[in-house]
């Protein structure tokens, strides 16, 4: 009978070993499953707004081109792509976030959009390959050399950072960055040096740049430094001097990475050249949220104190935190919930790697190294603290940042259950290859990653939504299934409404589409009852933008057992279906569109159509009191907008009230 445990033992000890050899191959397998991805998925909701921002950044110093985020992992999108002629900096006539959306889809699909994406994509790797160096090295430092080779070896196949790994967004750069500034930090309260605090302070300064919640690692290094002073070698040091060395050292950290941001902005205060306004002003844009933001906002720009379009990135990401829905779990909500990040972790992370955090706690091993423990778990935990009073609940990937933390605790423990005999070598063993396993399994469609206990990636679209499911990823994949089964005549509800699925040869007539209508835009004609090939995303069908229940027109698509499922994120049914909810959301559109043109009698002829086949939507009957009110009718748009706020009342209050404001009380 073989002996399992020196069986482990011996895997163990010759990755030790063969380190090099170890490490070269796994970052293989990484650049692998980086780029195979990158090349196959089609272009998702938020990348074409941050490449054309990278564009402009770099061709006209417009930082006024989507400030949502600070600049620098947009520019290192762009780099490859940054003479590729885009349109140029110039007064905005409309929001400037759907200006930079529109904008953005005009520039990629006026050029050729898979090259621009494969060779930005293959930039934003670069974060996660560097990143994967530093969990190898803060692994190696921390507990040795076979837990960073166990560390590198659970991140190349952690399924989160995988599937943002080579996206155009900013989430895997502040993870990067986040996570450097940490390591940084731990080395040099280990050994303080000039050079070492430099490299920390730097490393700061490039989080800030990446993403608005990069500012969080500030008082992340507070907390890490209090802990230091108090538990840490520091304690048994007598009088001030330890005290001020640290409070000196953070100091020049925050400095320099004040600095580094400055430069980002090229150290100018206006987010636009050459007097370009934004729309709206900071002012304006401010002064929509609580008075203690507006307050903050205007008291440091008023001082320059910190660059315009900075400051815009933090309005809008309170704007948009505030009105973002969230579903979980089957369940729309109108708002976050402090619950959903620990359950889209829960859902997200492999077993094994679930296994090797719980058994943790356990091992007593893990204790004598209590400072490598604090600099691995108080970043992670305070960041999931922080998560559980965010409203932004649309992604595990806004809380990106605690995956390489949890990745190098996970390698420490695993080393430690192996320390503990026979069986623990065995179990460290199956939990590390049943995390392989899980994610190998899943390649190339890590996006709607979810474990096999929640019934793996096939059902994610029933539990999760946007970039936790489907993300608009599997347009290629869907043209793919279209081609090889000679379907032409379809109808294709897709998530995204900057991304054309024409561009990916898909032939299907469109559906309404969720993200369009919550901002009021156009949506194509429909009929009330379809027949043939319907394909949904599954973002679509679970009614994150649409609301719960009778709310949602594509609700009865949510649990329909679908005829094929698409890259496990776009369903396929086959029939007749009636759609008359679809329908009336077409005539609402066309009735909006027509009044804007005040065209009255054609637009209110469509709106009384919407209302016949959807007599229960609030919505249309506030619509139709809109036209009426403008037509002069006072009394027939009163009782529409009494029988709008009646039916609102009686079916989701929460979530309807919100697109009810414009109603005369």
């Amino acid at each position: 009978m073989p002996d399992h445990g020196m069986f482990a033992g011996i895997v163990f000890r010759r990755l030790a070993a063969c380190r090099w050899a170890a490490v070269a191959a796994l970052l293989l397998v990484l650049a692998v499953e980086l780029l195979v991805p990158a090349y196959n998925q089609a272009q998702t909701p938020d990348e074409a707004n941050h490449l054309l921002s990278g564009i402009r950044y770099w061709t006209y110093g417009d930082f006024g081109s989507n400030p949502e985020h600070p600049p620098f992992a947009k520019l290192i999108a762009a780099l490859p792509v940054r003479n590729v002629p885009c349109p140029p900096a110039a007064p905005y006539t409309q929001f400037f976030m759907m200006e930079n959306f529109s904008s953005g889809a005009a520039c990629l699909y006026t050029h050729d959009a898979d090259a621009m994406l494969f060779r930005a994509r293959t930039a934003i790797a670069v974060f996660t390959l560097a990143l994967a160096l530093l969990v190898f090295a803060a692994g190696s430092e921390m507990f040795g050399t076979t837990a960073g080779l166990i560390a590198l070896m659970l991140f190349v196949f952690e399924p989160n950072l995988l599937a943002h790994g080579a996206m155009v967004t900013v989430d895997m750069a502040v993870t990067c960055c986040f996570f450097a500034t940490v390591y940084a930090f731990y080395r040099w309260c280990k050994h303080p040096s000039v050079l070492r605090l430099v490299i920390c302070g730097v490393a700061a300064g490039l989080t800030l740049a990446c993403k608005d919640s990069g500012l969080f690692v500030l008082p992340v290094l507070f907390v890490l430094a209090l802990v230091e002073m108090l538990a840490g070698p520091e304690r048994r040091q007598g009088g001030a001097m330890p005290w001020l060395r640290m409070a000196g050292a953070l100091a020049a950290i925050g400095l320099t990475a004040y600095a580094v941001l400055w430069t980002f902005y090229g150290f100018r205060y206006h987010a636009r050249p050459g007097g370009l306004a934004m729309m709206p002003s900071l002012a304006d844009y401010a002064g929509g949220q609580s008075p203690a933001l507006q307050r903050i906002v205007m008291d440091l720009s008023s001082w320059h104190l910190l660059p315009e379009a900075y400051l815009f990135g933090f309005v809008n990401l309170a704007a948009v935190a505030r009105r973002d829905p969230a579903f979980l779990l089957g369940v729309d909500y109108d708002t976050g919930r402090w619950f959903y990040f620990p359950l889209a972790f829960l859902i997200k992370a492999t077993l094994g790697f679930l296994a090797l955090l719980a058994v943790s706690p356990f091992l007593r091993a893990l204790r004598r190294t209590r400072r490598e423990i604090v600099f691995l778990l108080v970043p992670a935990v305070l960041y999931f603290a922080v998560s559980l009073f965010s409203s932004m609940d649309i992604g595990v990937r806004h809380i990106l940042p605690v995956f390489p933390f949890l990745v190098v605790f996970a390698a420490a423990a695993a080393v430690a259950l192996a320390a503990t005999g026979r069986w623990g070598k065995v179990a460290a063993g199956t939990f590390i290859i049943v995390h392989v396993a899980s994610s190998a399994a899943a390649f190339p469609d890590y996006i709607p990653y979810a474990n096999e206990a929640w019934g793996g990636p096939s059902t994610s679209y029933r539990r999760l939504t946007d970039s936790n499911a489907d993300w608009n990823q599997g347009l290629r994949a869907v043209a793919s299934y279209l081609a090889r089964n000679r379907i032409r005549d379809c109808w294709f509800a897709h998530y995204g409404w900057d991304v054309p699925p024409a561009y990916y040869g898909i032939p299907c007539k469109p559906l309404p589409e969720g993200i369009s209508h919550w901002f009021a835009m156009a949506q194509p004609p429909v009929p009330p009852r379809i027949t043939g090939v319907v394909l949904v995303s599954g973002s679509e069908a679970d009614g994150d933008y649409w609301g719960p229940g009778d709310l949602n027109p594509y609700a009865q698509f949510l649990y329909r057992h679908p005829d094929a499922e698409i890259a496990d994120s776009v369903l396929v049914f086959r029939g007749s279906f009636d759609v008359p909810e679809l329908s009336a959301m077409a005539h609402m559109s066309a009735a909006q569109q027509l009044a804007n043109r005040k065209q009255w009698s054609q637009a209110l002829r469509e709106i009384d159509t919407a209302v016949a086949l959807w007599p229960k939507s609030a919505e249309a009957q506030a619509t139709s009191g809109n036209i009426l009110l403008a037509m002069n009718r006072p009394s027939e748009a009163k009782q529409a907008f009494q029988k709008a706020l009646s039916l609102a009342r009686k079916d989701h209050w929460e979530f309807q009230k919100r697109r009810l404001l414009h109603i005369p009380q």
